[in-house]
């Protein structure tokens, strides 16, 4: 089979050579050889020649092929370094993201903190305010229970004093009175 191989594609080189149009690398008087003939196995019937137009006809798809293969590619190489420049974006987006998460956990400690300290402060500046005016409430609640005090005894001085006064005065007055 392998002798078979080499007499077709050297009959095909010649081929090709000879039916060239510009005339360049034909031999000067060599004559193509008649093809090889291949016997038929199995009742099949052995496969058409080509002709050499054909087979330009394939260079001319396979070289097609490798270019739009070849604009493929850099379409592709385009497309992913495209994607990696998206990747890298991506990634610094991500890192900004977590950074700025980093910091807003740490703001928010600091005003949680802060919050509480406040909240600390007005507590401790309402029960000063709550002392204090409870000690004022006390304060003048003891003025106004010696001021009642003091005119309960005012009151009793003057009932006193008007019995003693009727007392010492003439009994005409008295009955006057």
């Amino acid at each position: 089979m392998p002798a078979m191989d080499e007499a077709f594609w050297a009959n095909l080189d010649a081929q090709i050579v000879a039916h060239r149009q510009d005339g360049q690398d034909k031999p000067p008087a060599a004559s193509p050889q008649p093809a090889p003939v291949i016997a038929v196995v199995n009742g099949a019937a052995p496969a058409p020649r080509r002709m050499p137009s054909d087979w330009t006809g394939v260079l001319d798809t396979l070289t097609a092929a490798k270019s739009a293969a070849q604009q493929q590619e850099t379409r592709l190489r385009e497309q992913a370094a495209e994607q990696d420049a998206l990747l890298q974006e991506l990634k610094r987006s991500q890192q900004e993201v977590r950074a700025f998460e980093v910091l807003l956990r740490e703001v928010q400690a600091q005003a949680d903190a802060k919050a509480g300290e406040i909240r600390a402060r007005a507590e401790a500046q309402i029960g000063k305010l709550q002392a204090e005016a409870a000690a004022q409430m006390q304060a003048m609640e003891a003025r106004v229970q010696a001021a009642e005090r003091r005119a309960e005894a005012a009151e009793g001085w003057l009932v006193r004093i008007e019995q003693a006064s009727r007392d010492l005065a003439p009994a005409e007055r008295r009955v006057a009175a």
